[in-house]
């Protein structure tokens, strides 16, 4: 029954932390003439669940959280699910080795994620308008996105309290 119940807060926590950051990826910094979007702290948190709690963060929990984050920011569904998938699936196997390693490591590991996910994403979104998106902002949020990620981790990790294993966490 204890099992029950920790796998049961697991998952709790897992999707309101999913959550929760897609609706702040929501939030745009007015800065000048144009409103500045905000990293995809969507992607971070899939990516953080990934390493700490595999048995959590699996490929349908990955298209929940990408498809919220696509029907939340407003983006073309499908394009972010099918990209964060694909990601998904393609880096699984680049995990395992990432989960013991130091935090550079682990920044290393979602540069490549992070970057696979909006590769794909401008591709799919650019073929579903039927014209070639501009670069500039996916470039913006994308390097947004890669220079927030150890802020974001490592405030979870401490407030969590996880090791760098996954077998310590909670």
């Amino acid at each position: 029954m204890k099992a029950l119940w920790s796998t049961f807060w697991a998952l709790t926590l897992v999707l309101t932390t999913s959550f929760l950051a897609i609706i702040l990826s929501h939030v745009a910094l007015e800065v000048g003439p144009v409103s500045t979007p905000w990293p995809r702290f969507g992607i971070i948190i899939v990516f953080f669940w990934m390493i700490h709690r595999p048995d959590m963060m699996t490929v349908p929990m990955v298209f929940m959280v990408g498809l919220a984050q696509d029907l939340i920011l407003g983006d073309i569904a499908g394009a972010g699910v099918l990209s964060l998938m694909i990601a998904t699936i393609l880096l699984d196997r680049m995990l395992p080795p990432i989960r013991t390693m130091p935090l550079v490591w682990r920044w290393l590991g979602f540069a490549a994620f992070a970057g696979l996910v909006f590769a794909l994403e401008w591709i799919l979104t650019s073929a579903a308008r039927l014209s070639v998106q501009p670069l500039d902002p996916v470039f913006v949020q994308g390097g947004m996105t890669f220079l927030v990620y150890p802020v974001i981790s490592i405030a979870m990790r401490q407030f969590l309290r996880i090791g760098r294993t996954p077998r310590r966490a909670f």
